[in-house]
């Protein structure tokens, strides 16, 4: 609700104040804020919403505004904005766009309307037409004054005529009454001419003062303004940071109640579980003492194991005995089949060169021309396939010791692999027995079994 009208506010010293909705400046979004106005000499000073209760209580208006509008020269007119009937739409020609307010009501819209049309007269051009205006008064004043000593000066030339012509007395008499009636009609208006110049000329010296107060108050308020720009740019940027705070706060919120969610469920499925683990947990301890009778019966087959594993070791030492021996032997049987085997190369070789003879000899009678016997022809042919044989039986034979060898290999390889599986399924196929540290001859055997095959020769 506005407070003010039409006459000075002696105690709070401004014109009008109240609540109004505004609009930021320079701006078309629909977004409006509640602020406490002022009308103070030609001015519109705005506040936040709770100076309102401070202008109340103290009777007197803060110096440090939100924001400062001047009215001097301004336009006003009502209007209706988008959410908002009521609306003032201040323009100027130096603003950028105009200012838009809002009243609560048409009554207090057209109060506030009133008010600052009116302020925006106030203007240092109408202060000189003002003084210009008394001026004009005065000169008028002294002009009405000369016309009268005029006038007064002609009535007395008449009346005296009028008295030296006795015949005309009663119209000199009837016109000096109207003249006095003139006169005193005369007097009346330079009296109330007087009267309106005085107090023409104490309203120009209360505008002039106020004028002045005005300017020193423009001085200050552009002091002010340039303060409040910059605590304004300030505050927008932590209305910004603000802003930005509270959107991370709703994702976190949106956050949290979608974990609030999930940890619901995941509790009852965790209330499942659990149910879960305690019926799981009796059928494990009826396991548990199953389990226990089968290590008993366990523990009972693993020492007769034991038993049976001490036996094998001792044949796996045996065997190891006689794989060493074997393992001798084989190496002399190698050898020995390394030696046949260069002996018969050498003897192969010594084959071909016979037979490459024979082949020259063969070759070198053909071609002589001598007529050779039959016999002796038979005789070469015969000695040809001779060595092309032995030729033929040396290369099988210098094979024959690499064939061997590698199926001896082979079948060794077979019988330790068959062996080893066997004891691993029969391993396998009894229940394991106590865990206890392996003495070194076991290890010993273990380590003998496990070696790879000796490497094979290349031929």
């Amino acid at each position: 609700m506005a407070d003010g009208g039409d006459e000075f506010d002696i105690d709070t010293r401004v014109q009008m104040s109240g609540l109004l909705f505004k609009r930021p400046f320079g701006h078309k979004a629909n977004k409006w804020q509640k602020r406490f106005f002022i009308v103070k000499e030609g001015f519109l000073l705005y506040y936040p919403e709770k100076e309102k209760t401070i202008f109340d209580r103290s009777g007197h208006f803060n110096i440090h505004p939100k924001g400062v509008i001047p009215l001097g020269g301004i336009s006003v007119e009502a209007g209706e904005c988008p959410g908002q009937r009521f609306a003032i739409l201040i323009t100027h020609k130096d603003f950028k766009g105009e200012i838009t307010l809002a009243a609560e009501s048409a009554q207090d819209r057209d109060q506030w309307t009133n008010i600052i049309s009116k302020s925006g007269k106030v203007t240092w051009k109408n202060a000189q037409i003002g003084e210009a205006m008394v001026q004009k008064l005065e000169d008028n004043s002294k002009k009405i004054a000369e016309e009268k000593q005029a006038y007064m000066e002609k009535l007395q030339n008449e009346a005296k005529a009028l008295k030296e012509e006795k015949g005309k007395k009663e119209e000199l008499e009837k016109m000096a009454s109207e003249l006095a009636e003139e006169k005193a009609a005369i007097e009346e208006a330079a009296r109330q001419l007087r009267e309106e110049k005085d107090f023409t000329q104490q309203e120009l010296d209360q505008s002039l003062e106020s004028m002045r107060k005005i300017e020193q108050d423009k001085m200050e308020l552009e002091r002010t303004t340039e303060g409040l720009q910059g605590q304004l740019e300030k505050v927008r940027q932590e209305k910004d940071s603000t802003q930005s705070r509270l959107q991370e706060l709703d994702e976190q919120k949106l956050m949290l109640a979608e974990e609030n969610a999930k940890l619901a469920e995941f509790t009852s499925a965790l209330k499942d579980d659990l149910d879960n683990i305690d019926f799981q947990r009796r059928q494990i301890e009826e396991d548990r003492k199953l389990a226990e009778e089968l290590l008993a019966e366990k523990e009972r087959r693993a020492r007769e194991l034991e038993e049976e594993r001490e036996k094998h070791e001792e044949e796996a030492v045996e065997l190891k005995l006689n794989l060493e021996a074997v393992a001798l032997e084989k190496q002399r049987t190698e050898h020995k089949l390394k030696q046949e085997k260069i002996s018969r190369v050498k003897t192969e070789k010594r084959l071909r060169i016979a037979e490459d003879s024979l082949r020259r000899l063969d070759k070198a009678l053909r071609d002589s021309g001598v007529k050779i016997d039959i016999e002796l022809e038979t005789d070469v042919s015969n000695l040809r396939k001779f060595f092309e044989e032995a030729v033929e039986e040396a290369s099988f034979e210098a094979q024959m010791p690499e064939i061997m060898r590698d199926a001896v290999t082979a079948h060794a390889q077979f019988k330790r692999n068959s062996r080893r599986v066997e004891e691993a399924e029969e391993i396998e196929s009894k229940a394991p027995p106590p865990v206890k540290p392996r003495s070194k001859r076991t290890s010993q055997v273990d380590m003998s079994l496990d070696l790879p095959p000796p490497p094979e020769e290349a031929p």
